[in-house]
């Protein structure tokens, strides 16, 4: 396979110059499909081997396939030790000899009539075989100098890879920095200059409507004049009105010259390359060229510009007089008062923000899930979990399309919401505390089972990420001031956070020690969270929790990407979204645009990390937790493990919770 190029099932099948063969990687190397192989998408392709070596190549000549040996098979039952004592003849074919310079086994009859009868090989000196082999075990087991030798130089040129990938981490950086430096300055330049026009323009429109106004306020005077004057009073006023007006109609404006000389003309001119300061040409265009379109992108790096390039395209309507022009569509009008507030353009949704907890869901009372078990005891699986769902939301499944109901009326602004009716409640009864406390797993327990799946370790990621940046985070970055985590769990749980160089910041939003304990109080907190976000609980001797990636929504909408993670500081373990089971609702609830993903999931009375690997609901008195359904680290759905892995039991009390935003 000589030098191996690494791939994964989406990428294309091209050799890179100076490879020669691809390898297989068995899992997505860029898992959140955002073009960037993060530190944590390099960390799990190293730790995805199995225990079996195997490794898949592709080799594109077939001079690379030679076949070196002929390999035949065929039959050999062995006779029974017993049976060979009973046949005298077979005694003598018996290897109980063995030639330490031939280094092959001599029988009775090699000795008399064989190969070691007469010649050289007679006068070697044999061992019986049963010492050579004692001798052969114990050579075995001593070091090997040259294996050693060649052990630790892989560990050196693997120390190498570390540094290098914190150097091109480093570089990445910085030239992104830089990057972002130069369109920050001419986007100044850009709006500066938009900015000098738009006053222009609105200076000319300020004019144009002032002489608009004087020209109806002389017509009013002229009107009221010939209701209050007498005859000769208004033929003398009607002779100076006259005049004046002939005056104002003869009058040329200035602002006619600007407004043609004014024009919309900015373009873009010269471009940006990235190289090397070597000037040899990148690795990436040795083998093709890059993917990315400059074509067709009126379309929008944004929601607000996809939004404003459709109105344009459209065609904007503008009226005269005192009736207020209509440039943008009413979901641009929307958009741009939701950047007032938000004051990032950037982060805004097409959607209509949620600005308080809501307690029904696009008209529809809103029950909330019992995400425990049915009235007999026994668990939901996947598709009764998520129809539980649907049936407190008011919603049957065939009827659930993600979007809001179908207005009645004529008109979409005028439109009245038909309320749908409750369908009967479902007997959902959680299990009682005697079945809780039977099935509890101490922290020393799973501690066992968790001692099976150190690749996953959050310890040992923390510490590979701090060798690889070279900047190192102030302490009001880590977690200051949590009352679950100490100081070296909190530096643990600060580096799993997916960055690669621009050190993140954390401030605490909820506490159950400062806010009300329930979810209504947590979910008026988060509501305001427009960055990512950390979930700390502690149930018992357990500290554990989930990284979110998106905005908690809380409208039954699910979300998040690959890069969101369940946690275990008790057990030191990272449980990765993995998307192992669906339902029929995955891709669906969260939206029709776009990749979508179970990564998160909250409504209006629950709070839950994938379909129900974790879920916090009402006064967090009984919340649920079972891994290997959007979370994984390889215990078997459903086992007992899998139910009691992060607080012990499959049904817990969260002692304390923290949320905590996570803003680069």
């Amino acid at each position: 396979v000589g030098r191996p190029y690494i791939i994964d099932g989406a990428s294309d099948r091209l050799k890179p110059e100076g490879y020669d063969s691809l390898y297989m990687s068995k899992k997505p190397l860029d898992r959140n499909d955002d073009g960037v192989i993060s530190a944590e998408e390099y960390e799990a392709a190293i730790g995805e081997g199995t225990s079996t070596y195997e490794h898949e190549y592709i080799v594109t000549d077939p001079s690379q396939v030679l076949p070196r040996f002929v390999v035949r098979f065929a039959a050999d039952i062995e006779p029974s030790p017993d049976e060979d004592l009973q046949d005298p003849l077979k005694i003598y074919d018996r290897y109980d000899f063995f030639d330490p310079q031939l280094y092959r086994p001599v029988s009775l009859r090699d000795k008399m009539i064989g190969s070691h009868s007469m010649g050289e090989a007679a006068t070697h000196k044999l061992v019986s075989l049963q010492d050579a082999y004692d001798s052969c075990v114990r050579e075995s087991r001593k070091a090997d100098p040259l294996m050693s030798q060649k052990k630790h130089r892989i560990e050196q040129e693997l120390n190498k890879i570390d540094n290098k990938m914190r150097d091109i981490n480093l570089n990445f950086a910085t030239v992104e920095e830089e990057l972002y430096n130069i369109l920050k300055k001419n986007l100044a330049v850009l709006k500066d200059e938009v900015n000098c026009k738009t006053k222009i323009l609105l200076s000319t429109e300020l004019e144009y409507r002032r002489q608009l106004e004087e020209l109806e306020n002389s017509e009013q005077w002229l009107d009221r004049q010939r209701r209050e004057l007498s005859q000769t009073g208004f033929l003398e006023s009607f002779k100076l009105h006259t005049a004046k007006r002939a005056k104002m109609c003869q009058q040329v404006s200035a602002e006619t010259a600007i407004l043609e000389d004014l024009h919309a003309n900015l373009a873009v001119e010269g471009g940006i390359a990235i190289v090397t300061q070597s000037g040899d040409p990148l690795i990436s265009s040795r083998g093709g060229v890059s993917n990315f379109d400059s074509k067709g992108s009126n379309q929008g790096t944004t929601e607000l510009r996809q939004q404003l390039f459709a109105d344009a395209s459209a065609g904007a309507t503008t009226t005269t007089g005192n009736t207020k022009k209509n440039l943008v569509s009413a979901a641009t009008a929307d958009l741009l008062n939701n950047a007032a507030r938000a004051n990032n353009i950037n982060n805004l949704s097409l959607k209509p923000p949620t600005s308080t907890p809501i307690s029904s869901i696009g008209g529809m009372t809103y029950a909330p899930p019992n995400f425990l078990a049915t009235s007999d005891g026994k668990m939901m699986d996947n598709e009764a979990w998520t129809q539980s769902l649907q049936k407190s939301m008011g919603i049957g499944a065939a009827g659930m399309s993600g979007g809001p109901p179908t207005p009645t009326g004529s008109g979409m602004g005028n439109g009245i919401y038909t309320q749908m009716p409750n369908p009967p409640s479902t007997n959902l009864v959680p299990p009682s505390p005697v079945n809780v406390k039977a099935s509890y797993q101490p922290a020393r327990a799973m501690a066992a089972v968790a001692s099976h799946f150190t690749q996953f370790s959050l310890s040992a990621l923390s510490e590979r990420k701090q060798r690889q940046l070279t900047v190192k985070p102030l302490d009001q970055m880590l977690f200051r001031g949590s009352a679950i985590l100490g100081p070296a769990d909190a530096k643990t749980l600060y580096y799993s956070i997916p960055f690669i160089s621009n050190l993140p910041s954390t401030s605490l939003v909820y506490s159950t020690r400062m806010h009300a304990r329930n979810i209504k109080a947590l979910q008026a907190s988060c509501l305001n969270i427009m960055s990512p976000s950390m979930l700390i609980i502690r149930s018992g001797e357990y500290i554990f929790g989930g990284y979110a990636t998106d905005q908690w929504k809380f409208d039954g909408s699910r979300g998040g990407n690959p890069k969101s993670f369940l946690f275990s500081v008790t057990l030191d373990c990272k449980i990765s979204y993995h998307q192992r089971q669906k339902d029929s609702q995955s891709g669906v609830l969260g939206g029709s645009s776009g990749r979508k993903h179970d990564a998160m999931w909250s409504g209006p009375d629950f709070l839950s990390f994938g379909i129900k690997d974790l879920c916090l609901r009402g006064d967090f008195r009984m919340c649920s937790s079972e891994i290997e359904h959007s979370y994984s680290v390889g215990v078997d759905m459903g086992s007992l493990e899998a139910k009691s892995f992060l607080a012990g039991s499959n049904i817990f009390v969260a002692d304390e919770i923290e949320v905590w935003s996570v803003q680069s």
